[in-house]
């Protein structure tokens, strides 16, 4: 049985039906995997905390999804890694609940774990049928196609760091674990063994790529024809130590682009919009134009990539229908010379860089619209993004925002992107669990959206998808996910499509109705990518290749964007998106500044819509500047060098320039943020010297120097200090250092790896602010400071987060994220991050025998 989720009905129903029998509400069925010792000893039909009913081994039906799942007022610290690794919801399973027994263990519940929720073709099992596991990756490696083997092993590699870090690899070499849903990798659970050591106070030494290369070599010796030498080659290399993890990403990478080429696919392709029974105009937005649908090949997606865009407008009548169309025609002239130059090597990783710059680019022309009519706050235009870019076998899924992108399979429905909102973030930064976050106000408030902010703060996620079996991609704005109902009608509508029956044109039509029908509270948009494979790849994949990769192809790694993301491919992921690209592989285009385009412009133009044939792009002609661009480059490279040498050798040259600031204690006290930047303080006092000792404290001060920059000159400024530094030392990469000159504040990351990342969007903590050391780390070549924030001066409020139109205006409690000067996210008391020691010496100055009355958060 299982009750309606109605507050005001809660009438109890089987479990084989979709809506309650009384009122006609959606019965969601959540079905749950159970972690726990206790979980192990109960029989089938017994119920956990008078809720949750055990239908088969250790897989548990919510019988009151209506109420808020459990969670105890102090997270145990085993949750940390399932709630940091959240940035990875196509492969870790989300904590659903978490109870604590009568002897002190724990049982969790698991959602989005390793089960076939869809219901099997032949079988006439309805609603209550109770979801079996996903086959393990061991029994389905022996069949599987060379390029499916090659694509598991890829997204293993790529999730081998984060898991690392988070102390769960184990988890991807246990056999048990690793389930797969087709070509996607899924996991059952997290290895339990390093959290149990972590809970006893004990280390505990964790598995290196020797042990993945080991656990590798019995999957190579039973591999394809077509790349088990390749796979015997790379296992060798790990068990030699001779590759990183971003070597072993490239090389599968390469293997991947080589095996695929053999590959045929047919696209559907189809995409609506509509106003919606309630609102006065569609501040959606879409291209092709709504009702265009297309079949084309991956032969033809090769040569002229095809593309699909849903963006829903922010900012009410300030303008969310111009933002909305004014991103897509931005996002299209800015891709449209790269994917016209029909350059059979372009990388993956040279195309993910595109459309970041593409949504970075957009993100400006909202903005300097915004800007030039002065815009503030909620009065600013913005939108959101979700778009599919598909080239060859392989479909690009992009984001920013809360319009989202789904991918169904016959046994599952999985949400690819996660939503840019506060109750993601706070998962992300291991403050809650998901759906106890849902229910805290403001919860839906965005971090992030085209149009609020410089390109600088942006971190728009981007993900990569080989194509090896049928399947199909939902994209939608809000107006269509809200309330779950893709989740309830997956089954009965878009499954269809996967095995075979209906068309994209008439589900894309029912979707909208249904969006309508069920919601009706907003504009809606949904776009469809069917997708199926003609021809399996049967392409030999040489050996040699495990040695070196091919051409400029490196690991495109497919991520959220999120602060706790390890990996990011504008530098991935994100808050997540992974390596940064060669310089030799991106476009003049991808640097060009965008063309100015009028408000409201149309988002379609003639000879490009998809009905009935091929889009087709012009040929872009091949840039005269292309040279004096590289000529520049290096002359900037060398200036850069010899600057920073300067940096480093002449140290007091840095202290002139230094803006004086008041140091002492009674000082500051009575000082808020905007005192100080206006000069308020007293004359120049000596700072004391910072003390970065564990447990001392520090008062955050004022750059040295402030000069104003826009969005696009930080973030290529930042990119290009850390690779001219990267170059000027031996031994340290790009993704090892952190461009701290110019910078005007101080940057906060979740973590050093993060903060490695040059385009890694920081957090930073207000002028006047005590923090307290907490820990130090050397990462690299770098020394890192933990800070946590005690005290904040005051002045410092939340900033206003722009809504919907029709949206209630939320109170500045609820807003999403307080801003600091250039939209980076402050900290708020009791939170922590990770800055460079250099920089806490620059931002910060000591804060010796601190009364405890100032200690604020930091008082134990």
């Amino acid at each position: 049985m299982i009750n309606c989720p109605n507050p005001s009905c809660k009438t109890v129903n089987p479990e084989d039906v979709l809506v309650c029998q009384v009122c006609q509400s959606a019965l969601p069925h959540y079905y749950l995997w159970g972690v726990g010792d206790l979980v192990s000893t109960l029989k089938v039909n017994s119920l956990v905390n008078q809720r949750y009913l055990l239908k088969r081994d250790r897989t548990f039906l919510d019988t009151k999804p209506g109420l808020v799942p459990e969670s105890p007022p102090d997270l145990p610290t085993f949750l940390t890694a399932y709630l940091h690794l959240s940035a990875y919801p196509l492969h870790v399973p989300r904590v659903y609940s978490v109870m604590k027994t009568p002897d002190g263990d724990y049982v969790t519940m698991l959602e989005s774990s390793a089960l076939a929720v869809g219901v099997e073709a032949d079988t006439a099992a309805g609603p209550g049928h109770v979801p079996e596991l996903l086959p393990t990756l061991s029994s389905q490696w022996k069949s599987a196609p060379p390029l499916r083997q090659l694509s598991w092993l890829w997204q293993i590699a790529q999730l081998w760091e984060p898991f690392v870090q988070e102390q769960v690899a184990a988890t991807l070499l246990d056999a048990n674990l690793l389930r797969v849903d087709g070509s996607i990798v899924r996991l059952l659970a997290l290895a339990a063994g390093a959290t149990s050591a972590e809970l006893a106070g004990q280390s505990t030494q964790q598995p290196t790529l020797i042990d993945l290369g080991l656990s590798w070599r019995s999957l190579a010796e039973k591999a394809n024809q077509a790349v088990r030498a390749f796979l015997e080659r790379l296992c060798e290399q790990l068990e030699r130590q001779q590759l990183s993890v971003e070597q072993l990403c490239e090389r599968l990478s390469a293997a991947i682009a080589v095996c695929a080429e053999g590959q045929t696919v047919n696209y559907d392709l189809a995409v609506y919009t509509d106003q919606g029974p309630t609102r006065k105009r569609n501040e959606d937005a879409c291209y092709p134009e709504s009702g265009a649908t297309a079949s084309v090949t991956s032969q033809q997606t090769t040569a002229s990539p095809q593309l699909l865009i849903v963006c829903d407008g922010i900012g009410g009548h300030q303008g969310g229908d111009i933002a909305s169309k004014l991103a897509i025609e931005t996002i299209r002239n800015q891709l449209e010379p790269l994917l016209m130059t029909d350059a059979p090597g372009l990388s993956s990783t040279a195309l993910t860089l595109a459309i970041e710059e593409a949504i970075c680019a957009a993100n400006d022309e909202i903005s300097a619209q915004n800007d030039q009519a002065q815009r503030q706050a909620r009065d600013r235009m913005g939108t959101t993004l979700v778009l599919a870019l598909m080239k060859g076998a392989d479909v690009y899924i992009a984001h920013l925002g809360d319009s989202r992108a789904y991918r169904i399979s016959q046994q599952n429905c999985q949400q690819v992107t996660l939503d840019d909102d506060v109750a993601s973030r706070q998962v992300r930064l291991a403050g809650g669990l998901y759906r106890e976050a849902l229910t805290q106000p403001g919860s839906g408030s965005l971090i992030q959206a085209l149009g609020m902010g410089p390109s600088q703060t942006l971190r728009p996620t981007v993900q990569r998808f080989v194509m090896d079996e049928d399947c199909l991609f939902l994209l939608c704005s809000d107006g269509l996910s809200d309330s779950d109902r893709v989740e309830q009608f997956w089954p009965s509508v878009l499954r269809p499509l996967v095995v075979g029956s209906g068309s994209v044109s008439a589900v894309g039509q029912q979707l909208v109705e249904i969006a309508n029908k069920y919601n009706g509270h907003d504009n809606v948009t949904v776009g469809l990518v069917g997708v199926r494979v003609a021809l399996p790849s049967e392409r030999m994949v040489p050996r040699e290749l495990a040695t070196r990769a091919q051409g400029a192809e490196t690991a495109a790694v497919p991520v959220t964007s999120l602060p706790l993301g390890k990996k990011r491919s504008r530098s991935q992921t994100g808050l997540a998106s992974l390596a940064s690209a060669d310089s030799a592989t991106r476009s003049p285009s991808e640097d060009t500044a965008t063309t100015q385009l009028m408000a409201g412009a149309d988002d379609t133009d003639s000879g490009r819509s998809l009905t009935g044939q091929t889009q087709q792009f012009p040929k872009s002609k091949p840039s005269n500047a292309a040279s004096g661009v590289l000529k520049g480059g290096i002359a900037l490279l060398i200036l850069a060098g010899a600057g920073g040498l300067l940096y480093f050798l002449l140290p007091d040259l840095t202290n002139r320039f230094s803006a004086p600031v008041a140091s002492s204690p009674s000082a500051l006290e009575s000082l808020n943020e905007e005192e100080i930047s206006s000069g308020a303080a007293s004359a120049p006092v000596p700072s004391p010297p910072v003390d970065l000792s564990k447990g001392a404290y520090v008062r955050i001060r004022r750059a040295s120097s402030s000069a104003p920059t826009s969005g696009n000159t930080v973030r290529n400024t930042a990119r290009n200090t850390a690779r001219n530094t990267a170059t000027a030392t031996p031994g340290i990469s790009d993704r090892d250092v952190l461009p701290t000159e110019g910078a005007t504040q101080i940057l906060i990351y979740p973590n050093p790896e993060d903060g490695s990342l040059p385009n890694a969007v920081p957090f930073t903590i207000p002028v006047g602010a005590i923090a307290q050391i907490v820990a130090l780390e050397p990462v690299a070549a770098a020394q890192w400071v933990q800070l946590k924030v005690c005290t904040i001066p005051s002045g410092n409020s939340l900033a206003e987060t722009p809504v919907e139109g029709s949206a209630p205006v939320k109170s500045t409690e609820d807003a999403a994220l307080p801003l600091a000067p250039g939209g980076v996210s402050l900290l708020s008391p009791g939170n922590q991050g990770w800055a460079l020691s250099r920089s806490v010496e620059q931002f910060a100055m000591g804060a010796p025998n601190l009364p405890p009355d100032q200690r604020g958060s930091c008082e134990s």
